[in-house]
């Protein structure tokens, strides 16, 4: 989910009244609600896929829920992925090539908004079992291995993937990939050179042409799916990208395509010809986006952009919200009197309510809080929130 997805955790570069108008070349970043739009759905995406699979346990349904229609909600991931090189490009292109005194203050940028809600849902989920054990008077965090501690607390990506978060995985690309766009902020053609080489080495990984698979996860599709959005990022900032009738609808159609045919293609599901399928269909939604959002020829809904600005932590917490609903409902001994559909939207409904307070509540007011009175003073940065 990544990013500063979601989701994936990406920055926030929309608003639901922000304005498309502005030159792509400019060195403000204007604001797009279509694209916190999209987020939204990517995220929900991934909700509605969870949510069957969590009631498949066996004191809850024992199957997936409602026939598993909701299985291709990975997708979202994908999406996420695309968005992140997308608006961390689209975000910071101001400071690209200008040096290695743009770190701190990117650096920390993307400190505040991946870690402390991160921690917050990490503490949330970890919690109860580590107080469960406490009193039980045995070993608070047995489960817990100084191996998995890397990737558990700091999305370190080269360690054992992190445990109590389920969708944290994801968020150790993230870190990867905000770590690398550090090359791009130091030297700009330089950067460019050393993303197309590493461009050119996932496809060489996949095609089997390298002796080994590359460290830190690097020859992964997530990572062309990140490039992907680097690149649609770098057009959409410096030039006016086109944009003819029924486009909308066109890219529409692309990508369902695309998710048909990671799916259902001869390679099947989460293969890389698929992977790159979707990434692809990702940045021509987004640039479709931009160039509507430029032309005032979207219109986004003011509820599903607040619910994109909030989608970190719906990303994040809305597995252990689900749980909660479910074993509450278990407790209570209605579960398995209520239609299975009933239960499915009672257990979305909540967690999306759920995670929009802890959005609002914590995680927007924590980011606000830390870039206020801590963010480098030396360290110029584009007015679109980050």
């Amino acid at each position: 989910m990544a990013s500063n997805a979601i989701p994936h955790p990406t920055a926030h570069a929309a608003s639901a009244t922000g304005s498309p108008a502005g030159s792509p070349a400019g060195s403000h970043a204007p604001r797009l609600a279509a694209i916190e739009a999209a987020r939204a759905l990517a995220a929900l995406a991934v909700v509605l896929m969870h949510t069957t699979h969590l009631m498949r346990v066996e004191h809850f349904t024992g199957h997936v829920a409602l026939g598993g229609m909701f299985d291709f909600g990975y997708v979202g991931v994908d999406f996420f992925f695309v968005l992140s090189g997308f608006i961390i490009t689209f975000v910071h292109h101001a400071e690209l090539g200008r040096g290695a005194a743009r770190w701190p203050g990117y650096l920390w940028k993307r400190f505040v908004r991946v870690f402390p809600i991160y921690w917050v849902v990490l503490a949330m989920t970890a919690g109860p079992s580590i107080l469960s054990r406490l009193l039980a008077g045995r070993t608070p965090v047995s489960e817990l291995g100084g191996d998995d501690i890397p990737g558990t607390l700091l999305l370190w990506i080269g360690g054992h993937p992190p445990e109590y978060v389920g969708v944290a995985w994801s968020l150790q690309y993230e870190v990867l990939f905000y770590l690398s766009f550090c090359v791009l902020l130091l030297h700009l053609r330089g950067g460019l050179a050393l993303y197309g080489l590493w461009a050119a080495l996932v496809l060489a990984q996949a095609f089997g042409a390298l002796p080994g698979p590359l460290p830190l996860k690097l020859g992964e599709p997530h990572c062309l799916q990140f490039l992907m959005g680097v690149a649609t990022g770098l057009l959409a900032r410096r030039v006016t990208l086109p944009l003819v009738p029924r486009q909308g609808w066109m890219v529409g159609a692309i990508f369902v395509g695309a998710v048909l045919y990671e799916r259902l293609g001869p390679q099947g599901a989460h293969a890389f010809g698929g992977r790159v399928a979707l990434g692809l269909a990702s940045a021509f939604v987004l640039a479709t986006l931009v160039a509507m959002e430029r032309r005032q020829a979207v219109r986004v809904p003011k509820a599903l952009a607040q619910l994109g600005a909030v989608s970190y932590s719906l990303y994040l917490a809305h597995c252990l919200l689900i749980n909660v609903v479910l074993t509450l409902l278990a407790k209570a001994g209605v579960y398995h009197a209520l239609p299975e559909i009933v239960t499915f939207t009672i257990a979305v409904a909540t967690a999306v309510a759920g995670c929009w307070l802890i959005g609002r509540l914590i995680e927007l007011p924590v980011v606000a809080w830390l870039r206020r009175r801590t963010a480098p003073r030396a360290v110029a940065v584009p007015t679109a929130t980050a």
